[in-house]
């Protein structure tokens, strides 16, 4: 079972973003190369980035093991009307198989539930891994979007919905 422990101080997201870090190299590096990755960590992903989003209203948990261990992070907003978007949904490549996936989705669905809204979330085109995940919550793709992140990196993603 998993604990969500609220991000809600820049000493909090400084303890994360190690794990932050380590997530995001694992996982993308061989998707979009290690250029493309420390791209995202100084923009999106960094301490300053992620505590600006938790200012703007996102909420930030991490995600930890009865035993303390910190295995993964997650993020919302309620920004659009009648959605909740979920930014984040990271988790350590040795929490993985677990069932953990299913314990967060089921607490988002229950969110989404209580607010009548429905759950949308991004996810890089390539990610096999995390579109089979989604798509066995029954997430649907809705559409999709490239962004230039900076000259000759683009970010191409599927836009899914529940």
């Amino acid at each position: 079972m998993l604990k969500r422990v609220p991000v809600t101080n820049q000493a909090q997201v400084m303890e994360l973003f190690p794990l932050v870090a380590e997530i995001w190299r694992e996982v993308f590096t061989g998707m979009i190369g290690a250029k493309q990755v420390e791209q995202m960590l100084q923009e999106y992903q960094s301490p300053g980035t992620i505590w600006v989003e938790i200012q703007a209203g996102a909420r930030y948990f991490t995600l930890v093991q009865e035993d303390g261990k910190m295995v993964g992070y997650t993020a919302y907003s309620l920004v659009k009307p009648g959605i909740l978007y979920i930014s984040k949904l990271y988790l350590h490549e040795k929490a993985r198989g677990q069932g953990f996936m299913r314990e967060i989705f089921t607490w988002y669905d229950d969110l989404a539930k209580e607010s009548n809204r429905r759950q949308q979330l991004r996810v890089n085109q390539n990610n096999a891994n995390a579109i089979a995940v989604y798509q066995h919550q029954s997430f649907q793709i809705v559409g999709q979007e490239e962004v230039m992140i900076a000259p000759g990196l683009v970010m191409a993603d599927y836009i899914f919905e529940k």
